[in-house]
């Protein structure tokens, strides 16, 4: 299926803005501006089914917010037109950079014609280093001549590219994804993490007992940011790390994937990096995308509840909760 005309048109006017936004005003003015007070009128699901039906109707589901029957308004099937926003912070081993390279580039060209892929970087904020685009070697040349250096950035951008693609969903008709690819220690990022103790010579010092909790503040801070976001997050991290500190770190990062329904793929070896690539590229294609509409009063904060009849056994795996209220 192809991009309608009309609708490419205003996509791409739709992206361009957003892009140029970001590019002369920075990334949180976007991010404020695409996450407004205004109350919204419907929400969107991004939606697994496993095995997955031929076909799916409204008829089919039954949905409920915070115990209260919602209609459903629309579906996305995997076939809709799909934005991914490929976000890379690589500062590290380019023995690890080549083959997720070598990967992302394979999986990009396997992509069908009616996915598009912006490709951004996370070092320094972020910066767009190929706008969203149907042009594979676009996107292929400039993940092949992305320098690899610099400090982590995820921490430092995903509300951000929160904000971007939540606007992009509530602009545009089309199914958005947001992928991260790292190799982030949480010693390289600008802000110490590190929770060095303070009275050293105090056994009872909190910070000598509990040194990931600067780790954890910061996710649950943005978790918070993000939790009006209705794009999934996935993070393919290239180089597990064993120590205290890069635990609770990678520990938070699959928190925060999953809170958004993606999750978060922690590769051991080199051989596992083209696999976890793929496997993120497979999800983000499969996602349905549900719109549910929102009773004249509801809570700031909606539980999710979907359920699927006339389809045997099946598994189900969706956004479970969401927040109304722009951060």
């Amino acid at each position: 299926m192809r991009i309608a005309r009309k609708k490419d048109l205003t996509t791409r006017r739709f992206l361009s803005a957003s892009l140029a936004l970001l590019l002369c005003a920075g990334f949180t003015t976007l991010s404020a501006r695409s996450r407004s007070s205004a109350r919204p009128t419907h929400i969107r699901i991004p939606l697994w089914i496993d095995p997955a039906p031929a076909e799916l109707t409204a008829k089919d589901l039954t949905a409920s917010l915070s115990g209260k029957a919602a209609p459903i308004t629309g579906i996305q099937t995997p076939s809709s037109d799909l934005i991914i926003l490929l976000v890379l912070d690589l500062t590290g081993d380019i023995a690890l950079v080549d083959p997720a390279r070598q990967a992302l580039i394979q999986q990009v060209k396997a992509l069908p014609p009616n996915a598009w892929v912006g490709l951004l970087r996370a070092q320094d904020g972020l910066s767009v280093l190929a706008d969203p685009t149907p042009n594979r070697k676009t996107i292929a040349d400039a993940i092949q001549a992305l320098p690899v250096s610099g400090k982590a950035g995820l921490l430092d951008t995903v509300n951000a590219i929160a904000g971007l693609a939540d606007g992009i969903v509530r602009k545009s008709n089309v199914r958005v994804a947001i992928l991260y690819v790292t190799d982030s220690d949480i010693t390289n990022y600008r802000e110490d993490f590190t929770n060095p103790v303070i009275n050293s010579s105090d056994p009872h010092d909190l910070s000598r007992r509990f040194p990931e909790a600067l780790i954890q503040e910061k996710i649950s801070s943005l978790q918070t940011q993000i939790a009006a976001g209705e794009a999934p997050l996935f993070i393919v991290h290239l180089q597990y790390r064993s120590t205290r500190l890069n635990q609770a770190y990678q520990n938070g990062l699959e928190t925060l994937a999953e809170f958004t329904a993606g999750y978060g793929s922690f590769c051991r070896s080199q051989a596992e990096i083209p696999e976890a690539i793929g496997k993120a590229f497979t999800y983000m294609r499969s996602a349905w995308f549900l719109t549910i509409g929102l009773p004249e009063r509801e809570h700031s904060a909606v539980q999710v509840r979907l359920e699927l009849a006339n389809h045997g056994d099946v598994h189900l795996a969706y956004r479970a909760r969401l927040s109304l209220k722009r951060k």
